[in-house]
């Protein structure tokens, strides 16, 4: 007794010391002495997951001490990340990374991804993703905009209601019941309730609803808050598992078994929804249930007593539930409450398939998908099986749902998505094959925030879903789902050489939308064709646009006739590129001279002839300029390519080509094609390589707009753009 006494009034006089350090932190440098029992004080409450405390201390440290910098800051941004302050867990987190290097975790790589791809800074998160490993593609997507446009492609569909249950805590997992919504939350279940866990709360309790309440808009949006002034208190027990999965999916949680002193929560007045009976007693936390049409209940808990280390892992419970509450409870022989933990259980309707998230060993991600199944509703259930890659990730899969209509929805953050966890779907049939994708629910239903929890009523297009998009706190939306009738309008045409109509493949074609200033942009395949899904609007217009040739648009009118019917229209010309563009260089073959002498020869008449074809269908103006090889002095090799240019300009004007139209312009050595300089053996071969005659495009007869330079490398096909990202006058010449 004596040794609990003493050991007592230390534990006093040391907190007492510590807030008085607390107190005068900010007016006076602390000693040596005062900064590591800040420091001890701050890694006790961050050991025992008293994470608001903990960054409390760390904070105060970091005023006044520069050692353990990096460390205490590393622990300072897991406090925030954990108690889900996103804003000011990337604040550290860049203090500490500035920019993305080798020695950085994969965690902690992903952690600044998530953060950046919250304040949507795509950009930003691919560079940290792109560094993880099996997230390749998610961070692909995040470099692509339209990558991410495609993940709206019908959110005009949707419509989301801020529910009337959602508490000034944590409200999520809801599950519909016929004319019932039930729900998980860890508001308090009255006044004055002592607060538990790693983030000073209440314990998880499922409540329920009738739904025409849980479908009222609340309004007020406000931001609840509740003061926090307690002290750490050594914890004897914690309690594992992701029960909200924004809490941190791969690391265990700890969870406080003990109360945090002088900390109270405030119950709500008016609050909405009851506790069911039967599940209001357990201990710890209940959460995320599920049940099948013979009234059989599922759900997640906490087991009753911690391990040997003191974590207390996660089970699937069993239960019978009835207007008097849920009885017969039985744990599910799944789990194993010393290595592993299992959860968030979802049941078909027949109660033949059961689907839970967990973490066990040889897993793909942090916490996977697995199902069991059985013959009927009175047989065991089979062993745990993993789903295959078309679920499963190296990332975390969690929040299972099965639909009435055999429909599997589930969250993961290791899926291309929008950031955080995202909501995605499959057929539950081919989700046990392994067959198909995931596809990913659009946007408004996904965020850049945690989007996971979903369920939906017999019809399909009406539900809720949770998502901590507001204030980063869990809450429950409604939706609703009904299709807008969109009229499709297909235009397509082709791209051709205007010369030789030869179909060009690859070609950059834009088209502008004037009324809705809508850009989009397709590439042409083998055929040189384009084809573009277009808006009922009047008027519209389309260019190609491709490396040495010469752009070409027009405007064009879409049928207004049929406004209801889908219909498809032919571009009413081709697009024709001139392949002489200004600036665009040619090299005329065989165009050979004997040596130290500028007269054409036979073999080189038939090349100048082919020149003067092109001149007589092109109205271009040309520079025609001569090459020499280094052998001889720079200024005799200047005349004699001069007096050779001058040659093939007079071959040109004999055959008719107005002169006016030609230029000469002897080059000499000065640009070599190869190693022959002065000095340098070389082959006749070599040098001969440099004796050439090159044809240079230089501009009109008849004048012309110059076309606008781009490159239309840049520009991916189905692509939605924005008219700014293209010179001001890119469709002036189409008018």
């Amino acid at each position: 007794m004596k040794r609990t006494k003493i050991k007592c009034i230390l534990t006093m006089a040391y907190f007492l010391l510590m807030s008085n350090c607390i107190m005068t932190v900010q007016g006076n440098k602390l000693n040596n002495t005062q900064a590591d029992l800040l420091l001890r004080k701050a890694d006790i409450a961050y050991q025992e997951a008293q994470f608001v405390l903990a960054a409390e201390y760390y904070n105060s440290y970091l005023l006044t001490n520069v050692k353990n910098t990096a460390r205490t800051q590393q622990k300072l941004a897991d406090c925030y990340w954990q108690m889900r302050n996103y804003e000011k867990a990337l604040q550290v987190y860049k203090q500490i990374y500035p920019t993305v290097n080798s020695d950085i975790s994969q965690q902690d790589k992903q952690r600044m991804a998530e953060l950046y791809a919250r304040n949507n800074q795509y950009q930003e998160a691919s560079k940290w993703l792109k560094q993880v490993s099996g997230f390749s593609l998610k961070a692909k997507v995040y470099s692509e905009k339209a990558a991410l446009d495609k993940m709206k492609k019908d959110s005009l569909n949707w419509t989301l209601g801020f529910s009337a249950i959602n508490s000034n805590y944590r409200d999520f997992s809801p599950f519909l019941k016929n004319d019932t919504l039930f729900f998980s939350s860890n508001k308090p279940l009255q006044e004055n309730t002592t607060a538990f866990g790693w983030d000073g709360n209440n314990f998880t309790h499922i409540w329920q609803v009738p739904t025409s309440q849980a479908e009222e808009i609340q309004a007020d949006h406000t931001v609840y808050t509740t003061s926090f002034k307690g002290k750490s208190v050594k914890n004897k027990k914690s309690l594992a598992g992701v029960y909200e999965c924004g809490s941190n999916p791969i690391i265990k949680n700890n969870f406080s078994a003990n109360p945090t002193s002088n900390k109270n929560l405030n119950g709500e007045s008016g609050q909405t929804g009851i506790l069911i009976d039967g599940l209001d007693e357990m201990r710890y936390n209940v959460s995320s249930l599920s049940m099948d049409k013979n009234n059989q209940i599922y759900f997640s808990s906490n087991y009753k007593r911690p391990d040997k280390k003191g974590t207390n892992r996660i089970r699937l419970m069993q239960g019978r539930y009835s207007a008097d509450g849920v009885t017969n409870i039985k744990e599910l022989p799944f789990g194993d409450a010393n290595a592993y933990s299992v959860m968030h259980p979802t049941v078909n309707r027949d109660g033949t398939i059961l689907i839970c998230s967990s973490d066990m060993p040889n897993g793909m991600g942090g916490y996977d998908l697995y199902y069991t199944s059985r013959v009927d509703s009175v047989h065991d259930w089979d062993a745990l099986k993993a789903f295959g890659g078309n679920v499963n990730t190296n990332g975390n899969e969690v929040f299972p749902c099965i639909t009435r209509d055999s429909i599997l929805y589930f969250s993961s953050d290791g899926m291309p998505g929008l950031g955080g966890l995202d909501i995605y779907k499959i057929s539950l049939n081919n989700a046990l094959k392994g067959l198909g994708e995931a596809e990913h629910v659009s946007y408004p239903i996904n965020s850049s925030a945690d989007d996971f929890g979903w369920t939906q009523d017999s019809t399909g297009t009406k539900g809720f879903f949770t998502s901590d998009r507001f204030s980063n706190n869990d809450n429950i939306y409604s939706f609703s789902y009904q299709p807008i009738k969109t009229v499709k309008k297909i235009i397509y045409g082709f791209v051709k050489e205007k010369g030789s109509l030869k179909p060009l493949q690859g070609s950059t074609v834009f088209l502008f939308n004037p009324k809705e200033d809508s850009m989009y942009v397709v590439k042409t395949d083998k055929d040189g064709k384009y084809k573009f899904v277009v808006p009922s609007s009047e008027e519209l217009i389309i260019k190609a646009v491709d490396k040495s040739y010469i752009n070409d648009c027009f405007v064009t009118k879409i049928n207004t006739e049929e406004q209801m019917k889908d219909t498809i229209q032919n571009a009413p010309r081709d697009l024709l590129l001139n392949k002489f563009k200004v600036g665009f260089v040619w090299k005329l073959s065989n165009i050979r001279y004997d040596f130290n002498k500028a007269n054409i020869r036979a073999d080189a008449a038939p090349v100048l002839d082919s020149l003067v074809m092109i001149l007589n269908e092109y109205p271009i103006t040309i520079e025609l300029g001569s090459h020499t090889d280094s052998r001889g002095s720079m200024t005799y090799n200047e005349k004699l390519s001069q007096h050779r240019a001058e040659s093939a300009v007079k071959y040109l004007i004999k055959k008719g080509i107005d002169p006016k139209r030609i230029t000469a312009k002897g080059y000499g050595e000065s640009q070599l094609l190869n190693r022959c300089v002065d000095g340098v053996p070389c082959t006749e071969a070599e040098h001969q390589v440099n004796r050439r005659t090159e044809v240079k495009v230089i501009g009109y007869t008849i004048p012309q707009k110059e076309p606008e330079e781009i490159n239309p490398d840049k520009f991916k096909n189905g692509e939605k753009m924005n008219k700014n990202q293209l010179p001001e006058n890119f469709f002036s010449s189409c008018q």
